[in-house]
């Protein structure tokens, strides 16, 4: 009897279950997670990664209240937001100094380490060659080379990473000639132990040019102590033929440790490198054509008079049309112009990110409003105005990264 009524009871069970799958009165019971964009902040409390369907929605993207992927497991410290990159909607972060992660954001909202690769030694992700990587395969370098003292070079390696399962597909080394270089404090002493920093590295065809500048030991810290452009071109793939490009116009290549990328190439194939005065802290553009492997001495951008970068370390984005956008300014780099400003377009404000992104020819970038609000804005360069879009809890300290997921 006993039996019988566990089996009747059963068949009810199994009869409202479904009746209620074909019903379409069932209200859905959890919680979508839209995670087709998404911003990465910092806060007091750690780092996390918002997500919306939509930038542009009037919304508020928040940790608060379990809203936001947390990411402080992930990063020993919020600024190492500066050494993770998103690649075809999964993040690859250099955590600890040797584990590099790839991270991939689940259906129910939470980050999972996917897969790692563990290097031999100390690494953090440096520049991403973002024009050699494909969908499966991640074009990168580590932030700092090694001095080999007895060819004096740094050597600088360039990893192939096969994304499909963490491996490395080869490793290149660029052999940069490390100049006899021997800059004095403003005490007449010299600095302690100069070093070489690769500030950016582009692939252009069969030639390969790698942007870098020389810092020094103070009682400060480290500090740069060249205001001259030092560029290393060569062979590529072959990394033969390699010579030293220096012009003192504008100050170093500028950039530094993290993936920030302050090197472009226009729609006619031109490479435009970012420079920048040490002592001034103003920017400035030089030019190496199509083709060419010498630097334009008929060109140079001086930005000196607009504060490129104040508030921000976003990189070089390419707009297209002639156009590429240093933050905050829009402008036109072949005939030297800016274009536009786009703290006045978005009413007052400056941008914070470290990686903002296009998306069919659209710029998205987040603003601190001069209201202490913070915004993410769409720029259209076709007709130079700006869409505000969804607003991000006041509570964060800084937006690192604008990506889009899937």
């Amino acid at each position: 009897m006993k039996h019988n009524r566990i089996l009747a009871c059963g068949a009810l069970a199994l009869a409202l279950l479904a009746s209620c799958k074909d019903s379409p009165d069932v209200p859905e019971t959890v919680e979508k997670i839209s995670t087709e964009y998404s911003v990465w902040v910092t806060s007091a409390t750690g780092s996390y990664l918002l997500t919306t369907d939509n930038l542009m929605k009037d919304t508020l993207l928040t940790p608060v209240g379990n809203k936001g992927i947390d990411l402080s497991a992930y990063l020993p410290a919020a600024f190492y937001a500066v050494y993770a990159y998103n690649h075809e909607g999964k993040f690859y972060v250099s955590n600890n100094g040797t584990r590099f992660s790839q991270l991939e954001i689940q259906n129910n909202a939470t980050l999972k380490e996917t897969d790692n690769y563990a290097f031999p030694s100390n690494f953090f992700l440096g520049k991403v060659l973002k024009d050699v990587s494909t969908k499966d395969e991640l074009v990168m370098t580590k932030t700092a080379g090694t001095f080999n003292e007895a060819k004096n070079v740094l050597e600088q390696p360039i990893y192939f990473m096969n994304l499909k399962d963490m491996t490395l597909n080869k490793t290149l080394n660029v052999d940069i000639p490390f100049l006899k270089y021997a800059p004095l404090k403003p005490d007449k002493t010299p600095y302690t132990n100069p070093y070489m920093v690769p500030t950016s590295i582009t692939v252009r065809g069969n030639k390969l040019f790698v942007g870098h500048k020389y810092r020094g030991t103070d009682v400060s810290g480290s500090m740069d102590i060249s205001d001259t452009t030092y560029v290393y071109v060569c062979d590529y793939p072959g990394l033969t033929n390699g010579k030293m490009l220096k012009d003192a116009r504008g100050g170093f290549a500028a950039g530094h440790w993290e993936v920030q990328t302050l090197t472009f190439m226009d729609d006619n194939n031109d490479l435009y490198i970012v420079t920048k005065n040490r002592i001034a802290s103003t920017y400035g553009l030089i030019r190496i054509k199509s083709g060419e492997t010498e630097i334009d001495k008929d060109y140079f951008f001086d930005l000196k008079d607009y504060n490129v970068f104040k508030n921000s370390t976003a990189q070089v984005q390419k707009l297209g049309n002639g156009k590429a956008y240093l933050s905050p300014y829009v402008v036109d780099p072949a005939n030297k112009k800016v274009i536009a400003d786009l703290r006045i377009l978005v009413g007052g404000g400056e941008s914070k990110t470290t990686m903002n992104f296009m998306e069919n020819g659209k710029l998205y970038d987040v603003f601190k409003t001069d209201a202490s609000k913070w915004f993410v804005f769409e720029y259209d360069p076709a007709t130079n105005s700006v869409k505000r879009g969804a607003e991000i809890d006041p509570g964060i300290t800084h937006v690192y990264h604008v990506n889009k997921l899937k």
